[in-house]
């Protein structure tokens, strides 16, 4: 066994090293990686495993397998890579750790172990323009496994990478908050922010059963993917937050925002020149949104038809000229823009036409000061599934303003606050405002919202009896002139 000594092993390692950078040095990086494939299709017979590459480029374009794949690993690297990139991309909340290259990572699935690999291939460098040589390079994973698991690996394992890649890439991002273009800038509908604001469902001013019944709701609709599915309709859930201003429909839309960690289209209704526009800009957002048109009956004529057909025959029976200047003062005064040709039909195929379904996964919310001017066919359920109704501040609200501005659970005059609110119509923005003009002081803080209560209550005594008054005025001039009309008949 004179072939087996020392000597003859060191030529053999220095035949092969040199061959090695001989191939490495002289031969083109494409032949080279021509030969490193055979050389894999060679011996793939004789082995248990099977490999799966997937490139970082499919046919000059970015693969969207390779960076799904990079994302599945930004968790499983950090604990088994030995070098690692961190980096924070753009419109990102958190850190990225991704892998360098020549680097493994060991992945179990339904009971077998994968390995990934990332790799690159130097390509040969190209002369660009001023005689500057640029160098290129290809990016590739390559996933190994027994091959017995072939097919999970191809039916179940593949889309589980995808699934869990499409939810980190969901976690991580950062939530904005769009508004519609008056104009289309470049072929884009929607312009953004990030959004940042701090309502959720803990500050929220509602109620604390009707807080968990929508949270309850929201939950059910992003886990019924199958259900809307089997069922025939289009994944989105309409809401319709009505009540006088200030009682928190914004907070609570933000909140909704918050909960889900979705992204907001504020649509602005008087930007919008047509319905065509409309559908285009619907087309234009994504899913896991919420699209919200803030006071709705404020910005277009979504009023009953019942009662248009009634104000359109008294126009034509010659109160035409009247109504219609009344009717033009009126979308003067709410903001709506007189060249829109918005119409309600082009609201409600927005709400639930054929285009509504396009995409999946959205939270419609509408809001309104007064919900019965809006027609029935906007409120029905399928458009404006749930109707919630913020009112005016009742006990259980107080308390939660009561933590959130004074950070205390109880207090000495919280009863009387409690004796007082249901005869008061006071709103959770002004008690708010009333907290935060304390400086802090719990106790002046209480003491400013009795006294608030009490002008307002003494107010609201005062007023009724004026309108009691007028009332009997009124009644007593009837009187006077049904008396007269007798006298005269007699």
């Amino acid at each position: 066994m004179e072939f087996l000594d020392w000597k003859s092993i060191g030529s053999l390692l220095a035949t092969l090293m040199f061959l090695r950078t001989a191939i490495r040095d002289f031969l083109p990086p494409e032949i080279h990686q021509i030969l490193t494939r055979f050389y894999l299709k060679l011996f793939a017979s004789v082995q248990s495993n099977i490999s799966i590459i997937i490139e970082e480029f499919d046919s000059s374009y970015n693969n969207e397998l390779f960076d799904s794949v990079q994302t599945y690993l930004t968790s499983q690297c950090f604990s088994s890579a030995k070098i690692l990139r961190l980096s924070k991309p753009q419109n990102c909340k958190n850190l990225t750790f991704t892998m360098d290259t020549n680097q493994k990572v060991e992945d179990t699935f339904d009971g077998f172990k994968l390995k990934w690999s990332l790799r690159t291939i130097e390509k040969k460098p190209n002369t660009v323009g001023y005689g500057f040589i640029r160098g290129q390079e290809s990016r590739h994973f390559q996933l190994t496994f027994h091959k017995k698991y072939k097919d999970k690996v191809h039916s179940l394992y593949i889309p589980h990478v995808i699934e869990e890649a499409d939810k980190i890439k969901f976690k991580n991002r950062q939530q904005r908050l769009y508004t519609n273009r008056s104009a289309d800038d470049n072929g884009r509908f929607w312009s953004s922010v990030p959004f940042s604001h701090p309502s959720t469902f803990d500050t929220v001013a509602i109620d604390p059963v009707l807080k968990e019944e929508i949270k309850g709701d929201l939950v059910k609709f992003v886990n019924r993917r199958e259900f809307y599915s089997r069922v025939g309709r289009a994944w989105k859930r309409g809401y319709l937050l009505y009540g006088p201003p200030g009682t928190g429909k914004t907070s609570l839309i933000a909140a909704i925002a918050n909960f889900l960690e979705f992204d907001i289209y504020d649509l602005e209704l008087t930007a919008v020149t047509n319905n065509s526009q409309l559908r285009k800009l619907l087309i234009a957002t994504s899913s896991k949104s919420v699209i919200v048109v803030e006071d709705v009956d404020c910005t277009l004529d979504l009023s009953d038809r019942k009662k248009q057909l009634t104000r359109k025959k008294k126009e034509r029976e010659g109160e035409g000229e009247e109504s219609g200047e009344k009717k033009e003062n009126e979308i003067k005064n709410n903001g709506a823009s007189p060249f829109s040709t918005v119409s309600l039909s082009g609201v409600l195929n927005f709400v639930d036409g054929l285009w509504s379904s396009c995409g999946g996964e959205r939270v419609m919310i509408f809001t309104t000061n007064h919900i019965e001017k809006l027609d029935p066919a906007l409120l029905r359920p399928g458009r404006m599934d749930k109707h919630i109704n913020l009112s005016y501040c009742e006990f259980k609200a107080f308390k939660v303003l009561m933590k959130n501005y004074l950070y205390i659970e109880e207090h000495k005059l919280e009863e009387e606050v409690e004796g007082f609110l249901p005869l008061v119509k006071i709103t959770p923005a002004d008690v708010a405002e009333v907290f935060m003009s304390c400086n802090d002081d719990v106790d002046v803080g209480m003491k400013n919202l009795v006294e608030e209560l009490k002008k307002r209550l003494a107010s609201a005594s005062e007023s009724k009896k004026e309108i009691e008054e007028t009332e009997r005025k009124t009644q007593d001039e009837k009187l006077k002139d049904e008396a007269k009309e007798e006298v005269q008949s007699s």
